[in-house]
């Protein structure tokens, strides 16, 4: 709602000062929009307390076949 009420302060202003044509009113609403979608844009959303930490997913194996280390430490580990 608050976006609208400044999109028409946007354009009524606008009028006031340059004339109520038609071209001043589509320039006003075409600024005012391109000057909100880049508010949208670089705003960022609402974070909650703790939300800035990077999650770190471990993985756990179940069971004697260790063949997963060799793709990520390039050691094979099943010949010592």
């Amino acid at each position: 709602m608050i976006p609208l009420i400044l999109l028409g302060a946007t354009v009524l202003g606008a009028g006031v000062i340059f004339g109520f044509s038609s071209f001043v009113v589509g320039i006003a609403l075409l600024a005012g929009g391109v000057l909100g979608l880049l508010a949208f844009i670089g705003a960022q959303g609402r974070q909650m307390p703790g939300e800035r930490e990077k999650i770190v997913d471990e993985r756990h194996y179940i069971g004697g076949n260790d063949d997963h280390r060799r793709h990520y430490d390039g050691y094979d580990h099943h010949r010592g």
